[in-house]
This record gives C-alpha cells, structure tokens and sequence, in this order.
C-alpha cells in the first residue's frame, strides 16, 4: 500500500505474512513498511551466512521501554565482551551433566504440581491449561536459578511475574491500535509488577549473602564467578540474570506446553504411540536422566511441535554497517528478520509444511537437512543458553503427564497463534483432564 508499504498485513498476522514472503519471493526478500525496509531472511545457508560468517556485523535489536524494564543488562540484551562474560560464565549451569544432576527434583516438583489435577480429572472440568503450564514452568524456572529457597519466596515472585505478563502490551492489530498510547494505568500496573519482582529478587539476594549463597542454583553460580578471577555481580547485574533467565525460559516452556498438548489432542495416533513409548520405558516409575535419553519418540513429538509452534516466532539483528548477504545488500541501520515460523514452512525442507509429522526428526531425516533449517531455540553464537535444560524439562512433563493424564481439547473453541514475548494460544486452550494410570 502506499506510504504504510506492508505494515498492515504485518500487524494482523507477522507470522503468516512473513510466511507467505519467504514462499513467494525466496530466501531474503526486502518488505516495505512506513519508508523503510525490513529484510527478510529464511533460506537456511543465508541464516548461517548471517548469523555465523557474518555474526560481529550485527548486534541484537533493542527497542523496547518494556524489556529493558524488565530484563535490564541481561544476557538477552548484553553486547560484545560483557555478554561474553555473562555466557561463559552461565554456560556451566546448562550443560548435560548438571542438567542430568537436576532431574530428581524436576520430576518431584512436576509430580507435587500434577497432583493438584487430580480433582479435576474426577469432576470433568476444563481448564485453560496456558496459565497451568505457566505456572507449572515458573515453579521449575525459579527453583533452577536459585535453588530450594525459592519455596520461600514462590507464591509472591510468580504473582508477581504474571502481573508483568498481564500488563504487557499486545501486539497492535491495526493502524488506530499503532498509533494509541498504552494507557496510564497499565503502564502503572506493569510498573508496579516490575518493583514487586525486584523486592524479592533484592531480597533474597540480601537473606542468601548471609550463607554465601549455598545451593542457590544459577544464582550460586553467579556469585561464584569472582572467585575464579571474574569482575563481580553487582546486585543489579544479579537481578538482570536471574530476571532474563526467568522469563526466557519459563514463557518458551510454558507456551510449548500449550502447543505440544493441542497437536496431541488432534492427532490421536501421534499420541497413543507416545503414550506406548513412555509406558514401555517408564511404566508408572519415575524417569531417570538416562530414561529420558531413552524416548527418541516423545522427542519427535516435541521437536515437531517445535517446528510449527515455535514459541519465539522471529528473531531481529541491526546492521551495524554495510554488509551483503546471499549477494544482496543490507545497509547499515537495517533491520533484519529471521522467522522460525516462515524457515519452518519452507516446502522444500518441510514437505507438506503444515502436517504434523513427527517422523520428519527420525536421525537419519534430521542428519539429511540443513542445520539451520530449523533454529526454535535461534542459531550461532547467541542462541539460547538453557535449550538443552528446556528440551529436558519439556520432555519430563510430557512424559509424566502421559504416564497420570490424557488432556482432550474442549470442542468449538477459537484457536490461534498470536504474537507476543512468546507465539502464544490467542484465546487460551480449555481442556478436559482425564485419568490414565495410577502411580
């Protein structure tokens, strides 16, 4: 359209509309919107050109009064040597063997939190599970960065968490809603979410100073750091980690959740032979680190559901000069999309793009396609440090929900993706919980 270019069509739907570009125009396509552009990339070999060959010429895209507030100088908007220093410093948390050291209390806490479903499966009554699993992923997330202290402070954090949520402002739908003001009142209600989770951050900060921060997860960790020759956290600089990393990842699984239950619920199949799978491995006993490793199906499952309900929809860099990609030119200034959504629909890497098709992940599948074909959790050097804990934890939950449950969507509802700090359930998804097994 005239002067607005495609901003409209970007509004109602970014994910479809950077599908249908992707499909119709290749693997980086120039999208007008309001005078300027947003390029588009999504062939696999121009992302790694991208975000790998050409990494040091783009920087993370910051522009939001929202995310500052709430993640500050994290991980997630860090830059150069600083995020350097934060990664390498966090890495240790998320690799395998600690991971793996994890799961006993996972599968404990999961259990203590599906126990409360019980009531549920015996009256028949249906649930919007998006703010179950939200709160399901919090109690895990805040229990993994700062230990079993967290019991402590659980209630109030994840209140005030989801105040933060509630408060966030949508996506706008149409050019009036671009151009309104949030109002005063939900700025103010965002604020206020904002301060309370800080007073328990600060504050346990300050009680867990008092035992040298024993057993306080992630947060131990952090604490440690000077110790082995790195500069010390500021508190501020220990409520940005523990805040990014909270919300990174507990809204990723907890979306994930919502859309791996969905697509189970339509593909009766796909789910009795997960079902099989977890009852062969599992029984009704609880998985062990190498029983998890055990459920290649289950990981299918969730990789797929990955692939079409990616909890992050897009990714953006800044240029931060002139370079060329896949022999285009991206000027200095420019914004740069990377979509999963459109990358994952891609027919000549997915065939029959919108089947849900867990075969597609069997080994030989995944070692026969590009890479960067299929990027959930992003790509390169800044792709998320908790993936391999998150793919963990997402499988625990399923497997234990399928060794207790069977969810069945409600019929008639309205369900669709919509864009946000993750690609959540628009309307919510309402489900009937039922009984499978007794443990």
């Amino acid at each position: 359209m005239p002067v607005i270019g495609c901003l409209l069509s970007i509004l109602r739907n970014p994910m479809q509309t950077m599908a249908k570009a992707a499909r119709q125009f290749g693997g980086i396509v120039r999208i007008p919107i309001r005078g300027k552009y947003l390029y588009l990339v999504s062939e696999p070999d121009l992302l790694r050109e991208l975000l790998v060959t050409n990494r040091e010429k783009y920087m993370k895209n910051i522009r939001y009064r929202h995310i500052q507030a709430l993640v500050g100088q994290g991980m997630l908007l860090s830059e150069a040597a600083e995020w350097r220093r934060q990664r390498l410093i966090t890495q240790p948390e998320f690799k395998p063997d600690h991971i793996d050291a994890q799961v006993g209390w996972m599968t404990e806490l999961t259990d203590q939190f599906l126990d409360r479903w019980r009531a549920l499966a015996d009256s028949g009554e249906s649930i919007d599970v998006e703010p179950e699993f939200a709160r399901l992923a919090q109690l895990l997330a805040g229990r993994y960065l700062l230990g079993p202290g967290f019991d402590t402070i659980s209630e109030r954090f994840c209140k005030a968490a989801a105040g933060a949520k509630e408060h966030w402002p949508l996506a706008p739908r149409g050019l009036v809603a671009l151009f309104k003001k949030p109002s005063k009142e939900k700025l103010a209600a965002f604020d206020a979410a904002i301060a309370e989770l800080d007073a328990c951050i600060y504050g346990y900060i300050t009680e867990h100073r008092k035992d040298g921060f024993k057993d306080c997860g992630v947060l131990s960790r952090l604490v440690a750091a000077a110790k082995d020759g790195q500069p010390e956290f500021s508190d501020t600089s220990l409520r940005d980690q523990i805040s990014t990393l909270f919300f990174a990842g507990h809204e990723t699984s907890a979306t994930a959740m919502c859309w791996i239950h969905y697509l189970l619920c339509k593909h009766g199949a796909v789910r009795k032979a997960m079902q099989l799978e977890v009852s062969d491995v599992l029984g009704t006993q609880r998985a062990t680190p190498d029983d998890l490793r055990k459920l290649q199906f289950t990981s299918q499952v969730i990789d797929e559901s990955l692939r079409l309900y990616s909890p992050i929809h897009s990714i953006s860099r800044v240029a931060m000069e002139n370079d060329t990609v896949g022999g285009y030119h991206i000027p200095a200034g420019a914004t740069v999309c990377m979509s999963m959504y459109a990358t994952h629909r891609l027919p000549q890497y997915w065939p029959d793009p919108e089947r849900f098709d867990p075969s597609r992940f069997e080994p030989a599948q995944v070692a026969a396609r590009s890479r960067f074909a299929y990027f959930p959790f992003a790509a390169g050097h800044r792709n998320c440090v908790g993936a391999a804990q998150a793919l963990v934890e997402l499988k625990l939950v399923i497997a234990r929900i399928a060794q207790r449950y069977t969810l069945e969507v409600v019929p008639g509802q309205k369900i669709e993706p919509a864009p946000g700090t993750t690609m959540y359930p628009r309307h919510g998804i309402r489900m009937t919980i039922h009984h499978r097994a007794q443990t």
